[in-house]
């Protein structure tokens, strides 16, 4: 990694914010992303896929920096990466891991245990084929096996009562639990979210250039309110489906007039452009 006197860091959601809603394209944010490129500026994805999922975005975008996944549970830092040496790491495949909490294997114990000691109704994508899984998820069976290939959470289809469902809540955060409530799936996970995962990050490369890096984030969801409260430059994609996100701790928020990648391309741009002009003054 060059060393920087400024550096600037991005994290980004994915689904509608730099991936569309609708097709899944990133091709509207094509000149912000060429732009980073030549700038040097680390692009992080941060998102509840997979590492599996992410990685081979990773290659598609030509990226070579760290990732967030399963919704902040984790970060996965390529080996080599950081030259200073970084506690806490797992080392898995050619990847380095930090996890926030227990690993998938002890969560599943947990609310499997629960569940048979409750006769609770759910399915978790672990109970799941990978058919299955595309069914419900509208998948490619492909990329459907790589959202089970999870290593931090576990998303369930709840099936029983809303009255069960509080009792079933109440025993997950007794087992030191805890549950993200999405559209269709609740992701139980043993800890950590996108915003504490952003400033462990964050840390990492002070640590590498001695400097603290200023940071960009951009989200569209309530489960991104952590990572732009977290950030120096906190952007809040329009969805053209919902509402945006409040994020109450921040008077800087900018939200862009375009929704999905277009929106993101137009605030990355102008972020890139302020962040240079500042520079030069600084210097």
């Amino acid at each position: 990694m060059p060393p920087s006197s400024r550096q600037l860091l991005v994290f980004t959601d994915l689904d509608g914010c730099l991936l569309d809603h609708y097709s899944y394209s990133y091709h509207p944010a094509g000149p912000a992303l060429d732009e980073l490129k030549r700038s040097q500026v680390p692009l992080i994805l941060t998102s509840s896929k997979t590492l599996a999922e992410l990685a081979e975005l990773s290659v598609e975008l030509e990226l070579s920096s760290p990732f967030i996944v399963e919704n902040g549970a984790g970060v996965v830092i390529p080996d080599g990466y950081f030259s200073t040496v970084i506690s806490g790491l797992i080392s898995h495949e050619s990847w380095w891991l930090k996890s926030f909490g227990p690993n998938l294997s002890e969560i599943l114990t947990a609310v499997h245990k629960i569940r048979d000691e409750n006769g609770f109704r759910f399915s978790g994508f672990s109970d799941m084929t990978s058919s299955e899984v595309a069914v419900l998820t509208g998948l490619s069976l492909p990329r459907a096996a790589m959202a089970k290939q999870r290593l931090f959470t576990e998303p369930v289809m709840w099936q029983d009562s809303e009255y069960n469902w509080q009792i079933f809540s109440e025993l997950l955060s007794e087992s030191g639990l805890c549950h993200l409530r999405g559209g269709r799936f609740i992701h139980i996970t043993g800890g950590g979210d996108k915003g504490i995962a952003l400033d462990w990050l964050r840390k990492c490369y002070s640590k590498e250039t001695g400097i603290k890096p200023m940071v960009m984030a951009l989200g569209d969801s309530e489960n991104d309110i952590g990572m732009l409260q977290m950030a120096d430059y906190p952007i809040v994609v329009r969805s053209p489906v919902h509402e945006p996100p409040l994020v109450t701790e921040k008077a800087d928020v900018v939200l862009t007039e375009k929704t999905g990648p277009a929106g993101w391309n137009d605030a990355v741009l102008d972020r890139l452009k302020k962040f240079g002009d500042e520079r030069q003054e600084d210097e």
